[in-house]
């Protein structure tokens, strides 16, 4: 990219894009669970264990994005060409796969509540079915990302009977912004904001309402 278009580019939208980057968007999902669910709070063990997990699956799929750019295989950081998304978000995938037989397996399965597990199940099922959609239609991976949190505490407050109009008020204008944003910088339409927000929403939710049949915690 040349040093003028770097310049054109709105400098709000890139700092919003990169706060709020679809990598850091399940560390931040997993803060605002526990820090607004009262149940939740009652597992500080649980959520340090998940934070730790979920800051290395935050810089490993992250450094693997720049390694890739660094080699030629993607043309930028925001993988504007939708040709080159299947083979990055593959390694999202792989990422989070590891992370599941990690949190699932032996005692981790009885000392993480399951609405924790159930998070990992959905991005699991939200990134893997971006991989199918990303061959026919480009969905925003910002939009998936800030549509998966909202759905996540959506999710949670309708299990547990504990709605926080507030926070999902906050959480909907995000949804906003960050949709603007990836619109100002020109790397997607309104249509593939919309989309890829409502995506993240719906799979976010339904997975987590889905696996409450098991466990209600």
């Amino acid at each position: 990219m040349s040093s003028e278009s770097s310049l054109s580019r709105p400098r709000w939208a890139v700092l919003v894009s990169t706060v709020f980057h679809p990598f850091l968007m399940p560390l931040y999902t997993l803060c605002l669970l526990f820090f607004s669910d009262p149940l939740l709070h009652l597992y500080p063990a649980a959520f340090i264990y998940l934070l730790v997990v979920m800051l290395i699956n935050t810089m490993a799929p992250a450094i693997s994005l720049y390694v890739m750019y660094r080699r030629g295989v993607i043309d930028d950081l925001d993988i504007r060409s939708r040709g080159q998304r299947p083979l990055p978000f593959l390694v999202v995938l792989a990422y989070y796969l590891l992370t599941w037989f990690v949190v699932s397996g032996g005692d981790n399965a009885t000392f993480v509540p399951h609405i924790y597990l159930g998070l990992v199940v959905a991005l699991i099922a939200a990134i893997g079915g971006a991989v199918i959609i990303t061959r026919v239609f480009k969905l925003s991976m910002h939009g998936m990302g800030t549509g998966g949190c909202l759905g996540a505490l959506v999710g949670v407050q309708c299990l547990h009977f504990s709605p926080t109009v507030s926070l999902n008020m906050g959480l909907i204008l995000l949804c906003g912004l960050v949709g603007w944003s990836r619109i100002a910088l020109g790397v997607h339409t309104h249509k593939e904001v919309y989309a890829g927000t409502l995506y993240g929403f719906v799979v976010v939710f339904g997975v987590l309402l889905g696996m409450s049949t098991f466990d209600p915690i």
